[in-house]
């Protein structure tokens, strides 16, 4: 099997870190790009001499794995350690089940020797915070100061919904790749993205391990009247499609089933309850198109590869965007038949809660419709008009439509520290369309910090013709923004006056100087601009011209 490009670099970068003294990396790949093909050419790879463990928490991932490695190696002995099926003595690879060797009391996992073995394989890696997983890494001594063996996670979304951070297993995230560098590179098919709103208010709904209290959240959303919505969305925005739609439980998936059928369109219904042999039936002719449409809550997030998949229909709200990726991910795979994938977002009111959704996969601000249009065309319009136009809040821009409109507009400054870190610091920062925060400094130089894919702040410091110097790593926002005001005390005192946001010259009227330099830069200059205002678009207009923006 062929490997991609970008998966060699994956396997060198593994080695590399191993060679560098680390035991616990993370690899991060969207789905459909791969993941499996990548582990299954490890054992190759890294010339292993001992024995392999995969371990993942579903049926599916094991057998998934179980045929790339037979087609990968098929030289290496290949067995399942999972219920009833165990894993011959002297086989080379052993693919096993959580739930089967990592729960409390399993005998099944001393069957393992640690001395065997020199690799670890975790597939879904973002579960690898739970004490069953712990249990595993235990048990071969992964987080022994000594350890000689490797343990490598993969998935398609690292960053966690609940407080549980991955960085609290791996050490370092070997190598990344996010969903708009694979859908431009051509390895994942491009996403189109509608909003469909509600008049349902989820305020009332509980939150629970970082998302809704299921049994509160199908109350409010398993009603006549939305089911019907979520049909008719289908119906006018992607007909004909072959649609996976994501549902709270047992019940609205049945509803729901029953809706679109009502409509007249093929669908089936399917739940984890469901027999190996029925949902193996019903998968089958989904994929010979006998069916248009599968309901589904809980079954098709992890494991489930039809890349005929063309629009996924997310019913069920969610607060996690973890999960919201891993639904997404049902549908971004290449297909010949196949020109994009719609993904139908129905929004509820949540003024109390954060929803999930497409824009935080792409980096797009979070109020911002797509509307039906391209996601990374508009993330390649957003980035190019921030670089033109510095002065507009693009967070408060409603619809990809309005974009090339707004630049024109000079009411929407973003020179105040957004809301989340206003509380934290007395410089002006400023928030940035994907997420990240900088504070100029002056001469060019400016500090940005930003999440990375273990859920930690990174600091970076940019000096004009140095190369960006990563500063300390916190492992949470509020840390971050002080680390770095503290540096700033520290090593620019002299700046401490000018960079202080409630500063009196920053409310004096610009200087002569400032107003020539923003009309020989075509900066529009509103009538109450002031001379802080006017520094921050000088400044920012400078990096467009050198080295671009964080």
């Amino acid at each position: 099997m062929e490997l991609r490009p970008y998966q060699r670099e994956c396997l060198e970068s593994i080695l590399a870190g191993y060679r560098r003294g680390l035991r616990r990396v993370l690899v991060s790949l969207p789905t459909g790009t791969g993941k499996t093909v990548v582990f299954a050419n490890l054992p190759k790879f890294l010339k292993m001499k001992r024995r392999m463990l995969m371990i993942a928490h579903r049926q599916e991932l094991l057998d998934q794995a179980a045929a790339k490695f037979a087609a990968s190696v098929p030289d290496l002995s290949i067995g399942i350690e999972q219920a009833s099926r165990s894993a011959p003595p002297d086989c080379r690879i052993v693919l096993a089940s959580v739930p089967t060797v990592g729960r409390q009391g399993s005998t099944r996992l001393l069957e393992l020797p640690p001395e065997d073995f020199y690799l670890i394989v975790v597939d879904e890696a973002h579960h690898a915070v739970a004490a069953s997983y712990r249990r595993i890494f235990d048990h071969f001594g992964l987080f022994a100061e000594d350890s000689k063996r490797l343990l490598v996670g993969f998935t398609a979304t690292p960053r966690r919904g609940d407080k549980h951070a991955l960085s609290s297993v791996f050490q370092e995230v070997a190598y990344a790749k996010n969903l708009p560098e694979m859908v431009r590179a051509g390895y994942l098919c491009p996403l189109r993205g509608w909003r469909v709103s509600t008049p349902i208010s989820l305020g009332s709904v509980a939150s629970r391990h970082g998302d809704f209290v299921e049994s509160e959240l199908a109350s409010l959303v398993d009603v006549p009247e939305r089911n019907q919505l979520v049909v008719n969305a289908y119906q006018e925005l992607a007909a004909g499609r072959r649609a996976v739609v994501f549902c709270v439980n047992v019940a609205h998936v049945l509803a729901l089933a029953a809706a679109f059928q009502e409509a007249g369109i093929r669908t089936a219904p399917i739940w984890g309850a469901m027999s190996r042999e029925d949902r193996q039936s019903v998968l089958q002719a989904f994929h010979q198109g006998e069916l248009e449409v599968l309901t589904n809550c809980n079954v098709l997030t992890e494991g489930f590869d039809e890349p005929r998949v063309d629009c996924v229909v997310m019913a069920r709200p969610t607060q996690s965007q973890l999960l919201y990726a891993q639904m997404v991910g049902r549908g971004t795979r290449l297909h010949q038949h196949k020109s994009d994938l719609i993904v139908i977002d129905i929004v509820d009111n949540s003024s109390r809660h954060k929803l999930a959704g497409l824009n935080a996969l792409f980096d797009l601000p979070e109020d911002l419709d797509l509307a039906g249009h391209s996601a990374i065309h508009t993330v390649d319009a957003l980035e190019r008009l921030s670089q033109e136009a510095p002065w507009i809040d693009f967070s408060r821009v409603d619809s990809a439509a309005e974009l090339e409109l707004v630049t024109q507009r000079v009411d929407l400054f973003r020179f105040e520290p957004p809301a989340e870190i206003a509380d934290l610091t007395d410089f002006a920062w400023c928030g940035l369309p994907d997420g990240g925060y900088r504070l100029n400094l002056t001469d060019g130089e400016w500090v940005g910090v930003r999440q990375d894919d273990l859920g930690r702040w990174q600091a970076i410091l940019h000096t004009p013709g140095v190369a960006p110097q990563p500063g300390p790593v916190n492992p949470t926002l509020p840390k971050a923004i002080r680390t770095v005001d503290r540096f700033v005390k520290d090593k620019r005192p002299d700046l401490v006056s000018v960079l202080k946001i409630d500063a009196d010259w920053r409310e004096q009227r610009p200087s002569d100087k400032q107003l020539d330099l923003l009309r020989r830069r075509n900066i529009p200059i509103a009538s109450n601009l002031t001379r802080g205002q006017a520094s921050w678009l000088i400044t920012h207009s400078s990096m467009r011209r050198t080295k671009g923006s964080f």
